[in-house]
């Protein structure tokens, strides 16, 4: 066991000449082949799928080589870049999807995700019929605010806690875990859009009023979303993959797990997302955690790897 004192990356780690190419990496790759096709064959303007297919051509170019060359370096701080950079990649293909959503089809499943909604107990537009005839205080919206920001916290949080308290195949196995969901979810927003109901449905379009926390939070959603990537729930599916952290989390563990449960609560009340795109994300999220270790450990496209996670 490794102690709680030492970073796990100098001690129970494999030497660095024993990378090359491991499981995480070859999915963030994968990623930039499966996306070039999808752009390919969709119906984007030709001079625009030639720039973003080579943007991601140059982008695979460059990860390969960076990859390649630290593969001999011990130094602490390159390993930690190295072992978690996929969790600023997943992030940074995000807004690409924005251009990407509508290239296949020009309709959206936001009426047929309203009527699961409606036939699942109409959770979502009571909530929000409620808030429109009955404001709810500046407080209770911060405080779903709050909630629905922590998703911002709890994916770097529990990489860091795997990171430095579990054995490294638990690490690999969060990582891709948590790869596979978002770039699983990046490509149904493509083949299944929809708009999400403050995009979609009229009057939910203007945020509710809070305090700090809800005006930062309405500022970075208008900077970063766009209409159509709204089911399955991404924000839900990598939340349960975050469950593996909670029993590295300590003392703290039931402090998260209240977080996590607001913000569940917070994706509905905030009007990010339908109930039927959380529950579709929680499906995703649960299936990902359990076939993701699995999948992670049999993943073909591994180069030179020796007595890591597949070990």
């Amino acid at each position: 066991m490794t102690s709680l004192k030492t970073p796990v990356f100098l001690t129970d780690k494999p030497a660095p000449k024993d990378f090359w190419l491991n499981s995480v990496d070859s999915l963030v790759l994968f990623y930039q082949a499966a996306i070039s096709v999808v752009i390919a064959t969709g119906n984007l303007p030709e001079e625009f799928k030639a720039g973003l297919i080579e943007d991601h051509a140059v982008i695979f170019a460059v990860l390969l080589f960076l990859l390649w060359a630290v593969r001999g370096i011990k130094n602490p701080i390159v390993q930690f870049i190295r072992d978690l950079y996929p969790l600023a990649a997943m992030l940074f293909f995000y807004k690409e999807i924005g251009l990407l959503v509508h290239q296949y089809f020009d309709w959206t499943l936001d009426e047929s995700l309203i009527s699961v909604d409606d036939e699942l107990g109409r959770i979502g537009r009571r909530v929000w019929n409620f808030q429109q005839f009955y404001p709810p205080m500046r407080l209770l919206n911060e405080f779903f605010s709050i909630g629905y920001s922590f998703y911002f916290i709890l994916m770097p949080l529990s990489a860091l806690m795997i990171y430095f308290k579990a054995p490294p195949a638990k690490f690999r196995a969060f990582m891709f875990s948590l790869s596979f969901t978002y770039y699983f979810c990046y490509l149904l927003f493509i083949f299944l859009p929809a708009e999400s109901p403050r995009f979609y449905m009229p009057g939910l379009r203007e945020g509710l009023k809070g305090y700090w926390i809800s005006d930062w939070l309405q500022a970075a959603v208008e900077k970063n979303a766009f209409p159509g990537g709204s089911f399955p729930s991404s924000h839900i599916a990598a939340s349960i993959i975050c469950i593996m952290a909670y029993p590295y989390l300590g003392r703290f563990k039931n402090v998260v797990l209240f977080l996590t449960l607001a913000l569940f609560a917070g994706t509905i009340y905030g009007r990010y997302h339908y109930f039927a795109d959380v529950v579709a994300g929680s499906i995703v999220g649960t299936g990902i955690y359990f076939l993701g270790p699995w999948l992670e450990r049999n993943w073909p496209l591994v180069w030179g790897e020796k007595e890591t996670a597949r070990g």
